[in-house]
């Protein structure tokens, strides 16, 4: 969803600085941490500045990261131009699955102010695996209640984490480089590389 559907990657990098305000963080780059729960990166972001926190503190800011994008999701709605019709389209040749790193209020609000959830034969959040990406479980699971193979199943992603998940479950890694460049995509293993979702229509009349 992120990053692939919507044009959210600054709101989560803004969102991200924000609730870290008051602590010193000299290294940080979204890319690295694109597609992670949360809290698995906020995590990330404080091991990478050699911050030790309680877990306790670390929730509360991974919370309230998470609250700071999704007001601003909420608000703008930045739904990549031309997503609606791509989905659409591809609905009515193949089955289509939704699995984000998102929390539950925020895959709801995207399905339901875009009218989406028609579309979808699966949708999965955050909250519905214990581990997220690059853990292959959201995609495993996916997969699986899609009644399909990995290995006839293609993931769409815009994070090395995603793509790193996509091939651990064994499906085709999508890469499209909204969130990471080409060349990470591609080191974290894509099989292809798209550079727009008007691209998957091609793809998708192939199959």
């Amino acid at each position: 969803m992120d990053g692939v559907l919507l044009n959210s990657s600054p709101i989560h990098a803004a969102a991200y600085q924000e609730a870290l305000a008051g602590l010193s963080i000299s290294n940080f780059s979204y890319s690295r941490v694109a597609g992670m729960r949360s809290s698995d990166g906020m995590r990330a972001i404080l091991k990478e500045n050699r911050i030790h926190l309680p877990d306790e503190q670390i929730a509360a800011l991974a919370k309230s990261k998470s609250a700071i994008a999704l007001a601003r999701i909420l608000e703008e709605n930045p739904i990549v131009p031309g997503a609606v019709a791509v989905l659409r389209t591809l609905a009515g040749r193949l089955k289509l699955a939704l699995a984000s790193s998102a929390s539950e209020a925020g895959v709801n609000s995207f399905l339901d102010r875009n009218e989406l959830r028609p579309l979808f034969q699966c949708v999965l959040h955050s909250g519905d695996v214990r581990s997220a990406k690059p853990a292959p479980e959201i995609f495993e699971l996916a997969i699986h209640r899609l009644g399909l193979r990995a290995a006839d199943s293609l993931v769409v992603e815009d994070a090395v984490a995603g793509i790193q998940a996509a091939k651990a479950a064994g499906a085709v890694a999508c890469g499209i480089p909204s969130t990471c460049s080409a060349d990470e995509l591609v080191r974290a293993g894509a099989d292809l590389i798209i550079e727009s979702l008007e691209d998957l229509l091609e793809i998708g009349a192939r199959v």
